[in-house]
């Protein structure tokens, strides 16, 4: 909000790219903050792009959606124009940054709680399991607290997000919780 506040406050008139996945209200002020530019939402997914197996997606929506997507052509970053209104890119990024990272948080939920009572062996065993991919490395929850600080506060952005669609927000402030402590 303060870059798009200050970015208003210059007068500035081009294209401009919210790439935080902010909830509808959020992304309202946000809006209204560059009253002259020509709006679009985005949401970013995937690691920072480096061309390896896991791909950089951009979700993209509003009505220059398209010409944004078009500035991505040719890098190792995958533009997708998800819908013509502002908030569907964010909603897209959101509702993967839910299933995603509150998987996350639930594994590092279930490490906290094996290692107090001594039975971590026993839970990374089931790794075997077709659904349990992120009980893989005990380490997780250390590994993650280095992101824990930014992705936080994208957890209370999606309880808005939630609450907005008349879900369970609470969920994923409960959630936020998990990175809160990791911090």
């Amino acid at each position: 909000m303060d870059i798009a506040r200050e970015v208003g406050r210059a007068g500035f008139t081009g294209l401009y790219v919210e790439a935080n996945p902010l909830s509808p209200m959020s992304l309202r002020e946000a809006q209204s903050a560059v009253p002259e530019a020509t709006f679009v939402d985005a949401g970013v997914v995937g690691p920072p792009p480096s061309g390896g197996a896991s791909p950089t997606h951009l979700m993209l929506s509003g009505a220059a959606a398209e010409q944004a997507a078009a500035l991505w052509a040719g890098t190792a970053v995958t533009p997708r124009v998800v819908g013509t209104e502002p908030g569907a890119a964010s909603a897209a990024k959101s509702a993967y940054a839910l299933y995603n990272k509150g998987k996350a948080a639930l594994a590092v939920l279930a490490f906290q709680l094996a290692e107090k009572h001594g039975v971590t062996d026993a839970l990374v065993a089931q790794q075997v399991r077709a659904d349990a991919g992120s009980l893989r490395d005990p380490q997780l929850p250390e590994q993650l607290r280095a992101v824990a600080w930014r992705w936080g506060p994208e957890f209370d952005e999606l309880a808005d997000t939630l609450d907005d669609a008349g879900l369970e927000g609470d969920a994923a402030r409960a959630l936020r919780q998990v990175w809160t402590k990791l911090t």
